[in-house]
């Protein structure tokens, strides 16, 4: 019987609990077909130098995975791009390539990720792609960037999380909301009005959900995506004092609370994509791109509004379409996964596939 060496995985690794349900869901996926190790490292801090790559990724790995997330961003890393390693030695890597649900990030106003990519990244992306074995992107805005830098072997294919095992239980009167502010724009400290702002009026606008759908008779839970969010619980709790709240990093526990809520009404993009990956449908008041784009891959344009354009009568409307027609746009939500969940599928036997024919 053949071994199967480690898998290197690289991915961002932090806080948000959207990068570890993308992490959860293809090592598991793959763990169903091979029994196989994972060596997991961090793209901010872990460089793939030559000696590594040479004297261990070459000779203790099956493969290189590079997956989840906007890597395809300009960068202050070795490639230009938001993977750590020279574009000159990716002809060295020796062992299959999988570059998995990858995005390219034009999020939000004034920061980092704003802007077309430099020819140096442009340059870097093109090799790793065309040095790959596998290439999925998470949205056709990054997939016409990849088309137009001249890659041709990329596939557009929903976040890796949308697949993440789930348990399906009733629903049951509740609603579960997410806020964000990992951004100075949407509130995160950093000393300037703007931000305040903006954090204020989201409060106001979560407030009046949480008290309209009180009226209606739900229960109301807050879902954290980020431990920043524990000031958004606490000041919203002062004036709402039967929200609920959880705030963990076990993913399972997250699920759960999706899938029994009614629907779900969130900012994160992975509230959003969680929400989907439950059976529950949900409202969509995005502050950036990606969001949109997500919602076009599974026909919900009609729940997303920019955070920033909307107004609580809009909130307020399509609050009333979910409780009418939950039991609709919930099989709805089903039935889409459970499309994409076979090509998803596919994906992952052919990645599993390649591993056992090149050891």
């Amino acid at each position: 019987m053949k071994t199967l060496k480690t898998i290197f995985y690289y991915s961002v690794m932090t806080g948000n609990k959207g990068d570890t349900a993308i992490r959860k869901s293809i090592t598991e996926a793959i763990k169903e077909n091979l029994n196989i190790p994972f060596a997991f490292f961090n793209v901010k801090y872990e460089e793939l130098t030559e000696e590594r790559i040479i004297n261990q990724l070459n000779t203790e790995s099956s493969c290189l995975i590079i997956a989840g997330s906007g890597l395809y961003t300009n960068y202050p890393k070795s490639s230009g791009w938001y993977f750590p390693c020279k574009t000159e030695l990716f002809n060295k890597i020796k062992v299959p390539i999988f570059l998995i649900g990858l995005g390219c990030n034009n999020n939000l106003k004034k920061d980092i990720f704003n802007g077309d990519l430099t020819n140096q990244a442009k340059e870097s992306i093109k090799l790793i792609n065309d040095l790959s074995s596998v290439s999925t992107v998470r949205d056709k805005r990054t997939y016409d960037i990849l088309k137009k830098i001249g890659i041709n072997n990329h596939e557009m294919m929903l976040d890796p999380a949308n697949f993440i095992k789930t348990v399906k239980i009733p629903k049951e009167q509740r609603v579960a909301i997410n806020m964000a502010q990992h951004s100075p724009i949407l509130g995160r400290f950093d000393g300037k009005e703007e931000g305040k702002l903006n954090r204020n009026k989201h409060l106001g606008y979560f407030l009046k959900v949480c008290n309209y759908l009180k009226k209606k008779n739900y229960k109301v839970v807050f879902i954290a995506h980020d431990a920043l969010e524990q000031s958004l619980i606490l000041d919203l709790k002062k004036k709402f004092n039967e929200l609920e709240f959880v705030n963990t990093d076990n993913i399972d526990e997250m699920l759960y609370e999706y899938a029994r809520c009614k629907f779900s009404i969130g900012m994160k993009m992975h509230s959003n994509i969680l929400s989907f990956a439950s059976g529950t449908p949900f409202i969509s008041l995005y502050y950036d791109t990606k969001s949109p784009e997500y919602l076009k891959l599974i026909d919900w344009e009609d729940f997303g509004k920019s955070i920033f354009d909307v107004d609580f009568k809009w909130i307020k409307n399509k609050m009333d379409d979910l409780i009418i027609n939950n039991l609709y746009y919930t099989k709805k939500c089903e039935l889409k996964k459970e499309i994409e969940h076979k090509r998803f599928n596919n994906l992952i036997g052919k990645i599993c596939n390649i591993i056992k024919n090149t050891i």
